[in-house]
């Protein structure tokens, strides 16, 4: 038997050609919330609550199963159980929701593709499948309520591609049909109200397109409070002096890069690998205080120039993919107000930055998701990623590793907070206070700026008293930069303070094994906690003879945390 399902309006499934009847409104209901998210799998929870709401009767379940029983004979069997809910199979022919998501993917890679006519047939196809408000018998359910809202959000920013792709083919009438019944319905949405204003002029209806300007101010003050984009503003202005002739233009981004730290030293061999790196992204990781964002921040200065829209820092450490993109494409007169769903976003982003040439510095990266979300999908844009984590699971990045600096840099450092001669004077102590403490940059800092606090007091001294103090943590802290609070922030976990009970650093591979187990030091490894020497990789070595590192002011942490543990067993 053949099978099509349709609910972009109402719900209609035809079987073999014909119009199935399905006359029991709770049977309409669960076929309806299985469409809506095919190829998933909806809890049976779920549904029971959509079906009866928050007082199901006692057969609520079995009931469920008659009405899946009777849909299941209906659609061929396309309705399986998978242990606690029900999924609907569909492919793309036979559900016109899914023939719709695959039409927009493939008609948004010829927009990257650089095919505007192949991508306007694909999205055109696209838009063509909607008949009318989805569902709208079922509106007032919650569940399908959602469901709704995400592809219709998706729908219009579908539309929207389409109309503006017509219009710069030439096809101004064509593209005004849609438009003036979606910005009848969505009086918000600025990039509809944008093409409709461009068609209606381009098709020498300039007064009109200038009302609707009007109607659209009028209304997002009255129920917004906000005036229209300058993207709009733009637009209206150059109606109205009649030089309409192309889109306006994208906002072009400005450079947001913070200040390049004027004593950075050494990085070297790094510098030179991200300059000359073909690769387009690339990740810059290390334990915290290792000098990734310096290090991004001060390639990034040198690459800017490269790139005529712009570079951008992107902090990911407080906020998810999600904010950024809103906020990054707003800031440049992109408007996202109505763009609720994830995926909808994500492609308005890579459609922005399709076709130019950003800098994008995307830092401290939590994990691998908020990264993919943030990529380009085309071009020639070029991303900086730093993370405290390796990140393993993220594809076709190069990687760069960043370890402590050598004795010569550290000193280097050092010298331009404390000035070379007395640097020099108190080498020795130096260097056996890197030996003590180790020489990431964030420690040196402290280290010099506290030593800078102190310029009568010979270095020699101010070491001793150092490796004197009751608790050295609480030493390295430079106004407003403490070595605790970074601590306190990037590291935690039994497993952390686990290495806290160890002597050491260094530490034996069977000694970790020992206290943690393989599949911890994998894992502390992954975060950049632990450290392994560079190995050739041609040569065999035995896992017995593998040594193992960490940052030596860490591990005074963690062994403070191994402390209050131990104590809080007692």
């Amino acid at each position: 038997m053949s099978l099509y399902c349709s609910i972009l309006g109402p719900l209609q499934v035809l079987v073999d050609g014909h119009d199935a009847v399905i006359g029991a409104r709770k049977q309409r209901l669960l076929l309806a919330l299985l469409l809506c998210r095919a190829n998933a799998v909806v809890p049976a929870a779920e549904l029971i609550d959509a079906l009866w709401g928050e007082t199901p009767p006692r057969t609520a379940r079995k009931n469920l199963q008659v009405y899946v029983s009777a849909l299941r004979k209906l659609t061929g069997g396309r309705i399986g159980f998978h242990g606690w809910g029900y999924r609907f199979s569909a492919a793309p022919g036979e559900l016109d929701l899914l023939r719709f998501k695959e039409l927009a993917r493939a008609g948004r890679g010829a927009i990257h593709g650089g095919r505007p006519a192949t991508a306007a047939e694909l999205l055109g196809e696209a838009v063509g499948l909607w008949r009318e408000q989805p569902l709208t018998e079922f509106a007032h359910v919650p569940g399908v309520a959602r469901e709704v809202a995400g592809f219709t959000d998706l729908f219009l920013s579908v539309q929207e591609d389409w109309a503006e792709l017509e219009i710069e083919l030439g096809h101004h009438v064509e593209a005004l049909a849609g438009l003036d019944v979606l910005a009848a319905r969505f009086p918000a949405r600025e990039r509809i109200a944008a093409a409709r204003m461009t068609a209606l002029a381009r098709c020498g209806r300039a007064s009109e397109a200038l009302a609707h300007f009007e109607e659209l101010r009028r209304h997002l003050a009255s129920e917004l409070g906000i005036d229209p984009s300058p993207v709009l503003k733009r637009l209206y202005q150059d109606i109205l002096t009649g030089t309409v002739a192309r889109p306006a233009p994208a906002v072009r981004t400005t450079d947001q890069l913070p200040r390049d730290i004027g004593d950075f030293v050494g990085r070297k061999p790094e510098i030179h690998r991200i300059l000359h790196e073909p690769a387009a992204v690339t990740l810059i990781t290390g334990e915290p205080g290792i000098g990734k964002t310096a290090l991004a921040v001060h390639v990034a200065h040198a690459l800017a120039p490269g790139y005529p829209d712009g570079a951008l820092m992107v902090p990911l450490g407080g906020g998810g993919a999600h904010d950024v993109q809103h906020e990054i494409l707003e800031s440049v007169g992109v408007s996202t107000a109505g763009v609720h769903d994830a995926d909808v976003l994500a492609s308005v982003w890579r459609s922005w930055l399709a076709g130019r040439r950003v800098l994008l510095v995307l830092d401290d990266a939590p994990d691998e998701s908020s990264v993919r979300r943030l990529l380009p999908g085309s071009g020639e844009s070029r991303v900086l990623v730093t993370s405290r984590s390796r990140l393993s699971g993220l594809e076709s990045v190069a990687r760069v590793g960043l370890g402590e600096l050598s004795d010569a840099e550290g000193l280097a450092f050092l010298a331009a907070q404390l000035g070379r001669d007395r640097t020099l004077a108190g080498r020795a102590a130096l260097t056996a206070l890197f030996e003590r403490y180790g020489r990431s940059p964030l420690t040196l800092r402290l280290l010099g700026g506290r030593f800078a606090r102190l310029p009568h007091v010979p270095l020699r001294v101010l070491a001793e008293r150092l490796t004197r103090a009751g608790n050295v943590l609480d030493e390295f802290t430079a106004g407003d930069v403490s070595l605790r609070a970074r601590f306190e922030e990037c590291y935690r976990g039994a497993a952390f303070a686990a290495l806290g009970a160890l002597p050491g650093p260094p530490f034996s591979h069977e000694e970790l094994v020992a206290a943690l187990g393989e599949r911890v030091i994998e894992a502390l490894l992954e975060a950049n906690v632990l450290r392994m020497p560079e190995i050739d990789p041609a040569a065999e070595v035995a896992a017995h003879a593998l040594t193992y590192t960490m940052s030596p002011l860490a591990h005074l942490y963690a062994a403070e945390l191994s402390r209050v543990a131990s104590h809080d067993r007692r």
